[in-house]
């Protein structure tokens, strides 16, 4: 389980790497001054981002003795259960919100509507050193294939009612009185919080930027032991 307070996520150096070196790698001087760019710098177009390099580092399962603490900061895993609402993944509406100077997505996954999917899944997830919270994406209806809180509930140790209940309050201005059908819902698993939101991109935003964001970090640390809030 991550421990917030004392989390180690860390970015690791090259073997047979150091500081100095890496100073010295980021160019190359050609015979005519120029700077040639550095063979490993990161391409912002490539398809390999920070959720894939952080699942290498974690499944090579080896780190150097040259690792670099990072900032502290709120880390999210994002899961999409399902096929997208229309051509918008939710995950890609909250990612602008949770994407920011402290806070990071580290991985997303992409998973079916089977309960079997979605408990495993989210089970690896608030395992995963580097995940401080995990919120979903999808399957909290009514239908036959909404399948999100059945299979995530029971993973829960302690549930926060409150979070489905105030989410509802906020949305009802929007949705009316469809928000019922909405079975949004939230817990600790551990002390990781687990979000669960609809699926559509714009009910996914407003549940991140007005509930996600306020509460989880206080949730996280006040789950591995921090200062509780004095109205609490």
């Amino acid at each position: 389980m991550v421990d917030f307070q004392s989390r180690d996520t860390r970015r690791t150096l090259g073997e047979g790497e150091d500081e100095g070196e890496d100073e010295a790698g980021a160019g190359t001087a050609d015979a005519e001054g120029e700077t040639a760019p550095d063979s490993g710098a990161v391409d912002p177009d490539s398809e390999t981002d920070t959720a894939t390099a952080t699942d290498s580092a974690i499944e090579g399962g080896e780190e150097t003795s040259d690792a670099v603490p990072v900032p502290e900061e709120m880390t999210y895993a994002l899961v999409t259960v399902g096929s997208p609402t229309g051509d918008i993944d939710p995950a890609d509406a909250a990612v602008p919100a949770l994407d920011g100077t402290e806070a990071r997505v580290v991985t997303r996954r992409s998973v079916e509507t089977s309960l079997d999917a979605v408990q495993s899944t989210v089970g690896d997830l608030v395992d995963r050193p580097e995940v401080a919270a995990v919120v979903t994406f999808g399957g909290v209806g009514v239908g036959p294939g909404d399948v999100t809180p059945g299979a995530v509930e029971p993973l829960f140790d302690k549930r926060m009612d409150g979070f489905g209940e105030l989410y509802r309050v906020l949305a009802h201005e929007r949705e009316g009185t469809a928000v019922v059908r909405a079975r949004v819902t939230a817990g600790l698993v551990g002390d990781v919080p687990v979000f669960c939101l609809p699926g559509d991109p714009d009910a996914a935003r407003h549940g991140v930027e007005g509930l996600v964001l306020a509460e989880a970090e206080a949730i996280a640390e006040e789950a591995t032991g921090g200062d509780s809030p004095e109205d609490v």
